[in-house]
């Protein structure tokens, strides 16, 4: 049966789908779907199978499904019909920037080039935050880093040190470059808790945010560029020292 839009069911890919293993389920349920629309294999106007169907084959309940949809609803990716069911609603395709983080999440166990990745673009966003930052970004840094310099609790600190990205993210007025850092931060926070670890580890990642914030606040594009590439290569070293064949 095809639906009223000319789209096709399709039970066709289930043999595509994949059982659900990670905690996050409703984000693998996501990805999976993404990736098929991103193969050709699912096209716009055609209708997934029911949430109970789908439920079954990701072996999992119903909630995480449906919340799996609601954030492709979000996404303009999907479009749920009362009474007819949920279709695929991208006639776009995907943004640049969610193809680039789900690229990116799809080589999340390849951790050099993940740094290498952020070596390209960190610094540069520390250099266009320097620009761009107002006072009210300026001072939520500060808050940031008074609060990383307290932090006792191991992922407390890991907390800390992505929101720093994140809002460093945010001073420079883009959107893409905040998506790209907020999908970093989710595919680091595993290595950043093993990082953490290390003794003196906070300490280092404290004076390298204090030596960017004062670049930014200075609004010295340069040395805030510098001061994220020392910082990155630091950060880099230790994970280095904690996943030595990584």
């Amino acid at each position: 049966m095809r639906a009223n839009d000319g789209g096709k069911d399709v039970f066709s890919v289930e043999s595509d789908l994949k059982v659900i293993k990670r905690t996050k389920v409703y984000q693998e349920i996501a990805e999976q779907i993404m990736n098929l629309i991103e193969e050709g294999k699912l096209k716009h106007g055609d209708r997934l199978p029911p949430e109970r169907r789908l439920a079954e084959i990701f072996q999992v309940s119903r909630h995480p499904v449906r919340e799996a949809i609601r954030i492709l609803e979000e996404q303009k990716v999907l479009v749920s019909r009362v009474g007819s069911g949920t279709f695929v609603e991208n006639e776009q395709g995907p943004s640049v920037d969610d193809l680039l983080t789900r690229a990116l999440q799809r080589e999340k166990a390849k951790l050099s080039e993940i740094f290498q990745f952020r070596r390209m673009i960190e610094p540069q966003i520390a250099a266009h935050a320097a620009l761009k930052a107002s006072g009210q970004d300026i001072a939520a840094l500060e808050r940031l880093i008074g609060r990383q310099k307290k932090a006792g609790d191991i992922r407390r600190m890991v907390e800390l040190d992505q929101a720093f990205h994140i809002a460093l993210a945010r001073a420079t007025q883009n959107g893409t470059l905040l998506k790209v850092v907020e999908r970093l931060n989710d595919i680091l926070s595993a290595s950043r808790i093993k990082v953490s670890r290390i003794p003196n580890r906070n300490a280092l990642s404290v004076a390298g945010h204090a030596k960017i914030l004062r670049a930014v606040a200075g609004g010295d594009s340069n040395a805030a560029l510098v001061a994220m590439e020392e910082h990155l290569l630091q950060v880099e070293d230790l994970a280095r020292q904690e996943r030595p064949n990584g």
